[in-house]
């Protein structure tokens, strides 16, 4: 898979709350695409105090040059803080964006007087399993394109690459290739543009990037400062976190619960009342 450098031709945060001022910032690390079926930091967003400063993390604007790893992204994600001037009160990050989290946070501890809070929302590493999900949920996503035969044989051809992977990397590798075989053949079929075709598979190369690369951060070492937030369903892997907190809501919907935006209110200011 090509593997692209990092640049900061586009902005590395989005606004999702502007906030009240110049107070400390809170950032939130996500792989965020709209349609999905899983809530976002938009959701929670909106849950959230007016008064908090939320921003959300971009992807990086991809160039061919070189490989990188999760310590590429996070140090851009890092530059593009540096360049608002403004310290972080915590950084929040769902799913695997909360090993991006925590690492930013971690960097960013030795710039500023207060270490960031690192609050995890159903934290997880990545994991063949766990991609070959994805796959297959954006395979799911195609089906008004391709026809019940091929579905069959990507989901197939992804668990035969997830028997043959050595690590994430590879399979990402092996999952970005048959995704853009699928795509390819079955736009080419209905007689679509191939330049859609190109761009779903670019995106889901992205996503999928984005996942693999997390895999130089050791949970075990990062999350032990962090607070989890966690559903039913959360990976086993949460269990690193300093503390762990049950949500009683279902994964797709951790986002968007007020349950969730009360907690996090709580954690963001332990003096303010509860709900």
């Amino acid at each position: 898979m090509p593997q692209p450098l990092l640049t900061t031709a586009a902005p590395s945060w989005r606004t999702l709350n502007e906030g009240s001022g110049a107070e400390p910032l809170v950032l939130a690390v996500d792989f965020a695409v709209s349609g999905r079926p899983e809530s976002t930091f938009g959701d929670l967003g909106r849950l959230l105090p007016p008064s908090v400063p939320l921003r959300e993390s971009r992807q990086p604007r991809p160039e061919q040059g070189r490989t990188f790893d999760g310590e590429d992204f996070a140090s851009y994600w890092v530059r593009g803080v540096r360049e608002t001037g403004r310290p972080v009160r915590a950084v929040l990050g769902y799913c695997v964006g909360g090993l991006y989290a925590a690492r930013v946070a971690q960097l960013l501890a030795s710039e500023q007087d207060e270490a960031p809070a690192v609050i995890l929302l159903d934290p997880e590493p990545p994991h063949q399993a766990g991609m070959v999900a994805d796959f297959r949920a954006a395979v799911a996503g195609l089906n008004s394109v391709l026809s019940p035969q091929e579905s069959a044989l990507a989901g197939q051809a992804a668990q035969e690459a997830a028997g043959q992977s050595d690590g994430v990397a590879a399979l990402g590798a092996a999952l970005t290739e048959v995704f853009a075989d699928i795509t390819g053949a079955a736009f080419a079929r209905a007689e679509m543009p191939a330049e859609l075709a190109g761009e779903l598979s670019d995106a889901y190369a992205a996503f999928v990037t984005y996942i693999a690369a997390a895999a130089v951060f050791d949970p075990a070492v990062l999350w032990a400062g962090a607070t989890a937030l966690t559903t039913p369903a959360a990976d086993p892997q949460a269990r690193h976190a300093g503390r762990v907190v049950p949500v009683d809501v279902a994964h797709e919907d951790l986002l968007r619960s007020p349950a969730t935006a009360d907690a996090v209110t709580g954690l963001l200011d332990p003096s303010r009342p509860r709900s």
